[in-house]
């Protein structure tokens, strides 16, 4: 009788499962005890309608099924199943590609038909046998006892996947599954009170992965290393029951441990590795795969997922259904999805029940288990419970290895190629543990830790032997990454809880409980607890569905077309915790990891799923108001919040720099150089690096749960409220808190000198929006689709000289590669002066120059039809710091910009003598703008762009001590040689002058002498050049493609500018900068306000007598007003309107320029103030008109530039105390202008040493590379067309094709001639010049001669054609007056002399 019961129950499986069985035969083999059945194929159609993956069995084989049956002994011995070697082979299903976009494929449709068709049928047949009678009691004990501890044994367990050239196999040695006692000892256990516990484990031995590349014929050429090999772990089962008879328990819980966990991964394998990463996050989202079923019988099933179980996953963590919306027409029409479209979260709780215990439905067929395929989705016909799940994985110590690989041919032809490996990178993690807490639908929480994580170098990269093992580095040294406490520290509190934890209830006879509140899980669960656990990092990923009724959500999970769905509140909210972050990016680890970056890139895949464009659909018809009111009460969002804790990034200097062959084939090139002969490595101490130091970041970004059902919801109102057009948006909120940046230095013993701060500590608040479906938006120009808000409050940046060249060589060392690798060298006594210890005195103390902004606010907003943005700037100060020499020498403070400040009454010297109100804390902001472009549509008949900018005062004062800074030069002394025959490298970045970013030639520094010099003999470093010559790491055009495109990039050039200019509403105010030249340093005194450069001056010229001679230039106050436009206030609301917009070309000239107030005097010893210029201004208009012309094909313009400028008299008096003082700063400004260019800072250096000794200094040397060009700087594309440009002077030695001097006509004719014609007129009027020259007499001390020339009725005009140019100039009249004064008479005049003449000249050129 017992037969009866258990023969028909493990028939059923072995006959669903295994084709071609005689039941007669397999049913006297069991009677007998034991079953042997060999060569099984199995039902392939059955497992895939089963499991309804997106996957398809090609093959499934089980070469031997053994059962074992004691029937003398069921009731203490378990029936023991065993497979020995089953393989199954898998592909992803065939067009799983199409089908989210397709509803459902024909395969889906029939198996989903078909699984429909026999679900209730075979439920039927299944319980048949047990229909005639019941067990008994005793039977029922019996059979429970049987089937808690059955056995299962399997052995060689294979599968395989494979897609395009990816084979991906699994294979387990052993698999055993068996029931255990409280102490996790294999027995024969019942469930019994009071514990009502079960307990099974299941042991994995000698679990290895293989992915390997096949060709297209399908084999495997030769095989890679193992991704995992031989790893074995065990996996602890808990089932707690209420009573005795429950059939399914109510708390689960399965956990895994593995002890060690070692990845592999080969350059091969990596691209094959992130593919099947990809088709992961692909069948998680449903972007492939899949099957679409038709609604149930039930009407709508609205599918509520439980969350997710991968971690990291921003997107689809809920359901794809919605319960927020009144109407189900009103998403449905959106494409929700139906029932089988879910994640693999509900896909995977469906299976709990049949995991566990038989269905409570059908009493006939109790002890058959559940079929998974027949489990409905609908919780209606749950038990009224849902058990509580905890899943976890814990690993104690795991490591991923990257390898490159390379192939060996054997010396038989017909062997295969083997693959030898180099391992180059390893990261490893201590302490992982991954949770999972559910219960039922309504409550999902997942939660990651580590206790500790780091990443180490391993062997060599590309050549470069920088950790073999006869190199004996430390281990610190080779390690670039760690984050969080080791388990040394930390103990075991990654395993707290679990069942693998003694101290856990489960393992002390207690029932444990569960936080299934959300309130109480964000209490006990937070940052600093997960943090105080695990270290590293945490994260906690909480999902919960409440209905507002306060009613079981699971009573309204199916509900019909007719009935109203209720007001259920889904909150999804992901935190992320990373501990203290340790980065230290040397050469070695950013080799590496560019290195696996270029691997990564190096695969043809297609995407899996490639972009849709949005399609508006039309709506069925508009929300009700009680819909709308639902959603403005709630709607679900998903929070995603990030902290990164005390997060520390140190970048060194390159101590070798290969780059130039890595980094074109990851911007897209596909070749790129092979590195050369690889000197040997030494590394570098001490090594200079640059910290970067933040105290927290955090990090919050807010996305609507449902956004298509919400936005074509909202987007169909006529007038959406704030809080649906809010919540219709993703925001991102980033809160930066004590960044700081600065020098440091790793010493021989591979510690870090204290910081030398760069960037003292500050804090910054960045938030954005951007609008979700913007194709639902287009015609709704009033709504933000992008809108961003940055907040600085305070930044500061400080260096000495000596530090901004160490900057500079760091930087250097990584932008240009050395085709030979050899490392730089650097002077001993930069690095002291740098670093020097506390008690180190250093000869001359250099300055400090310190620049801060203050209030920084920057807005950007982007709508359909325009893009604007505003800002402004508080306040901008640069100092500088001149440390005391001796004992009792305060620091000085010399203040170099001030902004604002207050300049209104500096052009005149009487404010001096006038008392002076001090900086007001409410002064303006410095700088305030706001701008408005168009968007480029079809209708170019929108209003052009809009301009307001408002500059306040400035004052300058350009010290002598910036010149101290600027000349700063290292002691010399000796440099340490890296390498045998390495060249030193310029310790600069250098600025590079281009014309339409032509690359130029660079000129060889002197300056490398002074802070880079080396003591190889002149004759080695010849020799060695062509070998050195630094190499750019980014991809430079060739010379030949830059000087053929230049002409086409003026072009370019300016038609873009006129596209800007022709429709632009500008209004431009600069209000005056006042620019002091003392001749000698001014400190701040310390009795004014810290940086008041004004307030400095007033008091030195008041209270030293010894004040030095300072030149006060006034540069004028600028307006800038274009046509028709009326004054507006430079800081609008975004988006703004304009009084009267300019809607055609060319009527927003002409402009209106006016200079006011531009004055120049002299401040001297014993409180004299003589005036240089008296104030003067003028009134200009420009003007520019337009057309395209007919004849050319590319639509070039032809240009009409007019302009006109009014000057107020121009008065320039001139004393010999002011020549004096004008030669002075001119002979000193000189005299530092050439020591600039000849240590090279302002000139193009260049990483190729000093010339030989003989060669004169100023010599070029031009690259043997051969791609040196010219110095083409006098034809800057920002030349005015009016005026020859400044600084057009070509150094010495270039002989290029224009180092010629440019003239106004071929300058005007080039300009031409690229870009179409242009027609030049110019007029400038000045009604009177009056120069006086004052000196005294050389006989008699007491007098003093003045010379006073005027000129009256001045103009000028310039007219520039394309077939002549003319110039006139006219002069009304010219006076010349000599006068002599005494000190006690006004004015006596001696010798009178008077010239009186009319000028007129005409020249015309035709």
């Amino acid at each position: 009788m017992l037969e009866s019961y258990v023969t028909p129950l493990l028939m059923s499986y072995v006959n669903k499962y295994i084709k071609n069985l005689k039941p007669s035969d397999l049913q006297l083999s069991l009677w007998g005890g034991d079953v042997v059945l060999s060569k099984l194929d199995l039902k392939l159609d059955v497992l895939e309608q089963e499991l309804k993956l997106p996957f398809t069995f090609m093959s499934g084989h089980i070469h031997e099924l053994r059962i074992h049956v004691p029937w003398t002994k069921l009731g203490s011995e378990p029936v023991v199943i065993t497979i020995n070697t089953m393989e199954c082979i898998l592909k992803l299903r065939d067009g799983a590609q199409d089908d989210h976009e397709s509803g459902s494929s024909s395969t889906s449709r029939s198996v989903s038909d078909s699984s429909k068709a026999v679900a209730k049928p075979r439920r039927l047949q299944q319980a048949a046998p047990s229909d005639p009678d019941l067990p008994p009691g005793y039977v029922q004990s019996l059979i429970r006892r049987v089937v808690n501890n059955v056995n299962i044994v399997v052995n060689n367990l294979i599968l395989k996947y494979v897609e395009d050239d990816i084979v991906l196999s699994v294979n387990i040695t052993s698999a055993e599954c068996y029931t255990v006692e409280d102490i996790w000892e294999r027995a024969f256990m019942d469930i019994t009170a009071p514990e009502l516990v079960l307990r099974k484990v299941i042991n994995f031995a000698d679990c290895t992965v293989c992915l390997d590349k096949r060709n297209a014929s399908g084999k495997i050429e030769f095989y890679q290393d193992p991704l995992l090999y031989k790893c074995s772990f065990r996996t602890r089962l808990h089932f707690t029951y209420d009573n005795i008879n429950s059939k399914i328990p109510s708390v689960i819980k399965i956990q895994t441990m593995v002890e060690s966990l070692k990845l592999s991964i080969t350059d091969q394998q990596l691209p094959m590795f992130i593919r099947i990463l990809e088709l992961i996050i692909a069948l998680y989202y449903g972007e492939i795969g899949g099957h679409k079923e038709g609604e149930g019988e039930d009407g709508s099933v609205h599918v509520r997922e439980a969350g997710a179980i991968l971690p990291g996953m921003d997107e689809d963590m809920e359901s794809q259904g919605t319960s927020q919306y009144s109407s189900p027409d009103l998403y449905m029409e959106s494409g929700c999805p139906e029932e089988g479209d879910q994640s693999w979260v509900t896909w995977a709780w469906s299976f709990v029940p049949a995991i566990v215990d038989p269905e409570e439905e059908f009493e006939e067929g109790l002890y058959q288990q559940r079929e998974t395929g027949d489990i409905p989705n609908n919780p209606q016909q749950h038990t009224p419970k849902d058990p509580i799940v905890s899943i976890g994985f814990y690993c104690t110590k795991a490591s991923v290895t990257f390898k490159l690989t390379e192939t060996q041919s054997e010396s038989s032809y017909y062997s295969p190629q083997k693959v030898k490996s180099r391992e180059v990178l390893s990261l490893e993690q201590e302490g992982i543990t991954i949770e999972v807490l559910m219960m039922g639908e309504p409550f999902f929480d997942c939660q990651i830790g580590f206790v500790g994580c780091r990443a180490l170098c391993l062997k060599g990269i590309m050549g470069v032997r920088d950790f073999e093992e006869n190199m004996n580095r430390r281990e610190e040294d080779a390690v670039f990454f760690s984050c969080g406490d080791s388990l040394k520290s930390k103990g075991m509190t990654y395993l707290t809880n679990s069942l693998f934890d003694y101290r856990s209830p489960e393992n002390n006879g207690v029932r444990a409980e569960f936080i299934l509140d959300t309130a109480n899980h964000k209490e006990t669960y937070t940052e600093i607890a997960g943090m105080q656990r695990f270290g590293a990092f945490y994260m906690d990923y909480l999902y919960t569905m409440e209905n507002s009724s306060g009613k079981d959500s699971q009573e309204f999970s199916v509900v019909s077309m007719e009935e109203v769905v209720p007001a259920i509140q889904e909150t999804s909210i992901k935190r992320l915790v990373v501990g203290p972050l340790d980065v230290r990016l040397h050469s070695s680890a950013v080799h590496r990891i560019l290195k696996m970056v270029t691997c990564a890139m190096d695969h043809e895949y297609e995407p899996y799923c490639k972009p849709q464009r949005e399609m508006v659909e039309e709506s069925h018809g508009a929300a009700t108001p009680e819909e709308i009111s639902s959603l403005e009460e709630f709607i679900p969002t998903r929070l995603t919040c990030l902290t990164l804790l005390s997060v520390s990034v140190t970048v060194s200097m390159a101590e070798f720099n290969l780059l130039h062959t890595l980094m074109p084939v990851i911007m897209g090139c596909k070749t790129a150089p092979g590195p050369g002969n690889m000197p040997v490595f030494q590394p570098v101490r001490p090594l200079p690096s640059v910290q970067f130091q933040v105290e927290r970041v955090n990090v919050e970004h807010t996305v609507p749960m449902y956004a298509p059902e919400l936005v074509s919801t909202v987007s169909s109102l006529s007038q959406p409220s704030d809080n649906l057009l809010h919540h219709c948006n993703a925001h991102l909120y980033l809160k930066v808190f004590g960044f700081q940046a600065g020098l440091t230095c790793q010493d021989s013993t591979g510690g870090f000198l204290p910081l030398i701060p760069i960037i003292p500590s500050f804090s910054t608040a960045l938030y954005g929006k951007l609008i979700q479906m913007p194709a639902y938006w287009s015609k709704r120009s009033s709504v933000p689709t992008t809108e961003c808000i940055f907040e600085l409050p305070h930044f500061t940046v400080q260096a000495t000289r000596a530090q901004t060249l160490l900057l500079q060589a760091i930087c250097q060392s990584w932008t240009h590669s050395m085709v030979n690798g050899a490392p730089l060298t650097l002077s001993e006594s930069l690095l002291r002066e740098v670093y020097k210890g506390p008690g180190v005195k250093s000869p001359g103390p250099s300055p400090t120059l310190e620049g801060s902004v203050q209030n920084l606010e920057l807005k950007f907003c982007s709508r359909a039809t325009v893009k604007c943005a505003s800002g402004t700037v508080g306040a901008v100060k640069v100092c500088a710091r001149t440390p005391g020499s001796g004992e009792g020498v305060k620091e000085k403070l010399v203040p170099l910009i001030q902004g604002p400040s207050d300049t209104k009454e500096l052009h005149m010297s009487r404010w001096l003598n006038e008392i002076r109100k001090p900086e007001s804390l409410l002064a303006p902001d410095l700088l305030a703008f706001s701008v408005q472009v168009p968007q480029q549509e079809d209708d170019c008949r929108n209003s052009g762009a809009v301009l307001l900018v408002s500059v306040q005062g400035i004052a300058v004062n350009v010290d002598p001590v910036f010149c101290t800074w600027l000349l700063y030069q290292p002691h010399r002394g000796s440099s340490r040689q890296q390498a045998p025959g390495s060249v030193p490298l310029a310790k600069r970045r250098e600025d590079e002058v281009s014309v339409g970013s032509t690359p130029l030639a660079k000129q060889p520094s002197n300056q490398a002498s002074d802070y880079a010099s080396s003591p190889v003999k002149t004759k080695t470093v010849t020799e060695s050049r062509p070998l050195s010559i630094p190499m750019k790491v980014m991809p430079d055009t060739t010379a030949e493609e830059s000087w053929a495109s230049s002409e086409e990039r003026m072009k370019e050039l300016i038609a873009q500018a006129w596209d800007a200019v022709k429709r632009l509403t500008l209004q431009l105010e600069l209000q005056s900068c006042c620019v002091f030249l003392p001749n000698d340093s001014l400190p701040s005194p310390s009795t004014i306000i810290c940086g008041d450069i004004p307030g400095t001056v007033r008091s030195w010229y008041h209270n030293q007598a010894s004040m030095p001679g300072t030149l006060v230039v006034c540069l004028p106050q600028i307006s800038v007003l274009s046509a028709g436009h009326k004054y507006m206030e430079p800081l609008q609301e975004l988006p703004f309107v304009v009084s009267k917009p300019i809607l055609e070309e060319g009527d927003a000239f002409p402009w209106t320029v006016s200079l006011s107030q531009f004055s120049v005097y002299t401040l001297l010893g014993q409180q004299q103030s003589l005036s240089l210029l008296e104030p003067m201004g003028c009134t200009s208009t420009l003007a520019v008109t337009s057309h395209k012309l007919q004849s050319c094909s590319e639509g070039r313009h032809s240009f009409i530039v007019c302009l006109h400028v009014d000057l107020q008299p121009v008065h320039v008096k001139c004393s010999n105390p002011q020549v004096q003082l004008l030669y002075e700063l001119l002979l000193s400004w000189s005299s530092t202008w050439a020591r600039l260019q000849r240590h090279g800072i302002l000139r193009q250096t260049s990483s190729i040493p000093e010339p030989p000794a003989g060669a004169a200094p100023s010599s070029p040397v031009r690259s043997s590379a051969g791609t040196a060009l010219p110095d083409t700087s006098t034809c800057s594309p920002s030349a005015d067309f009016g005026s020859p440009t400044e600084g057009d002077s070509v150094p010495a030695g270039d002989d290029g094709p224009f180092a010629d001097t440019v003239t106004l006509e071929q300058k005007t004719n080039s300009i031409g001639g690229t870009s179409g014609k242009v027609s030049l007129w110019m007029q400038w009027m000045l009604p009177k010049v009056t120069v006086k020259l004052f000196a005294p007499d050389l006989t008699d001390k007491k007098t003093e001669i003045c010379v006073i020339g005027e000129l009256e009725d001045l103009s000028a005009s310039v007219d520039v054609q394309d077939v002549y140019t003319k110039i006139k100039c006219k002069v009304g009249s010219f006076n010349i007056d000599h006068h002599r004064c005494r000190s006690f008479l006004l004015l006596m005049d001696g010798h009178n002399k008077k010239w009186k003449s009319n000028v007129k000249n005409n020249y015309a050129s035709h």
